[in-house]
């Protein structure tokens, strides 16, 4: 069965324009790690996105002749209202644009916002069980497959396997936690780098073979999808095939 938002995004594709860049609100700035936070932006013209989807965001930058963008990944589900987004940020050193959306952004500000994009995508209809592969900011579209999910009502098992620094560092970790106890179909699995002895998490090592192995047979998963650095996507994206899973069941994103 085809799902009502896949089908309306399809039919529309064909003849749409090019996408314009709008003025977005920020309504409301949500603190997700002392790194990372979540920008819940109001769009004046919005468009209905797929779970996994991203948008570009663009800002001035003194001493710069053009605006510079970055692509940002949305966390937050389509349904039931797709004109807030949630797109999370991870400020990196030295970064141009991450730093000034996570420091120096407040609420009221407005930001010039283009999307919805990508390909990584999942919809109730291309079922499961689905294994969902992310390391630090990478759980940001998973996250929005997740929340879809629990949003339009369908359970297709979903085992979520997420590597992060600590347990301070474990973005939307109230949500995934209050998410798991709610719906049986999700399994999360945590992996801390840097916190060897914290007993909440399964594992104490970034992602390995080993490890993306066991959970993907304890998943029984017929869809993977991998998002986080490269050297780890690609690793894990050769286990699963290696495993069984047909390279196109297996989507990835890499984040650099």
């Amino acid at each position: 069965m085809t799902s009502e938002l896949a089908v309306t995004l399809q039919k529309g594709r064909g003849r749409s324009k090019p996408k314009e860049w709008q003025k977005g609100v920020v309504a409301e700035i949500i603190v997700e790690t002392p790194e990372t936070n979540t920008l819940r932006i109001s769009l004046p013209d919005p468009s209905e996105f797929l779970p996994g989807q991203y948008y570009n965001i663009r800002i001035p930058m003194e001493g710069r002749p053009r605006p510079i963008q970055r692509a940002y990944s949305i966390g937050s589900s389509p349904k039931p209202n797709f004109s807030l987004i949630d797109v999370g940020i991870r400020e990196m050193p030295g970064g141009l644009v991450s730093p000034v959306l996570v420091r120096g952004v407040a609420p009221g500000d407005e930001l010039e916002v283009r999307g919805p994009y990508g390909n990584f995508t999942w919809t109730e209809e291309m079922g499961g069980p689905v294994l969902l592969i992310g390391a630090g900011s990478g759980v940001v579209p998973l996250m929005s497959m997740i929340r879809y999910q629990a949003a339009v009502g369908t359970n297709h098992p979903m085992h979520l396997l997420y590597s992060s620094k600590s347990h301070e560092y474990v973005i939307y970790r109230d949500d995934l936690t209050s998410l798991e106890a709610e719906h049986d179909w999700l399994l999360v699995s945590h992996t801390y780098t840097r916190d060897p002895h914290d007993s909440r998490a399964r594992y104490h090592r970034r992602i390995d073979k080993e490890m993306v192995a066991e959970v993907a047979r304890e998943s029984g998963a017929k869809l993977a999808y991998i998002c986080g650095p490269p050297d780890m996507v690609e690793d894990a994206e050769r286990t699963l095939v290696d495993l069984g899973l047909e390279p196109e069941a297996v989507r990835t994103e890499k984040y650099d």
